[in-house]
């Protein structure tokens, strides 16, 4: 069976970029990845799954957050690759201990712009570029 290469899979796997962020599932992450595709994050920018396991160990093993994405489109270009932009809206905690339950809720932390380039491949859509605009909105 082909690959799904539509524009509703393309947005479906930029939320899984950030679903598996969210669950630590940082090989998922490394697996939606395009060969040489690089996802900036943070100021660097990672483009082997040695990278995005090295970046991922940096976070605090107590953080709990989520990546809120909202009015995601694709538009898929000439040479068949997509370019996925939407908004992400982020909401989380770190007190530096476990949370057992809901997580304190003081409101969303910060809204950006992400923008999501991808390829079409035998396997689906995979991610070249994987980029967010500056902050446009941050909690006081």
């Amino acid at each position: 069976m082909a690959a799904d290469l539509s524009a509703a899979e393309a947005v479906h796997t930029v939320i899984r970029l950030y679903r598996r962020l969210d669950d630590r599932d940082y090989k998922g992450i490394a697996a939606l990845m395009a060969p040489g595709g690089i996802w900036h994050r943070q100021g660097a920018a990672l483009s082997s799954e040695a990278e995005i396991l090295a970046a991922m160990a940096k976070r605090s093993p107590t953080l709990v957050i989520h990546h809120l994405l909202s009015n995601l489109f694709a538009d898929i270009g000439a040479d068949g690759s997509a370019m996925v932009t939407g908004y992400m809206l982020v909401v989380r905690y770190d007190n530096g201990s476990p949370v057992t339950g809901a997580a304190p809720f003081s409101g969303v932390e910060n809204i950006r712009t992400i923008r999501v380039k991808l390829t079409p491949t035998a396997n689906g859509w995979r991610i070249l570029n994987a980029d967010s605009d500056p902050i446009r909105f941050a909690a006081p």
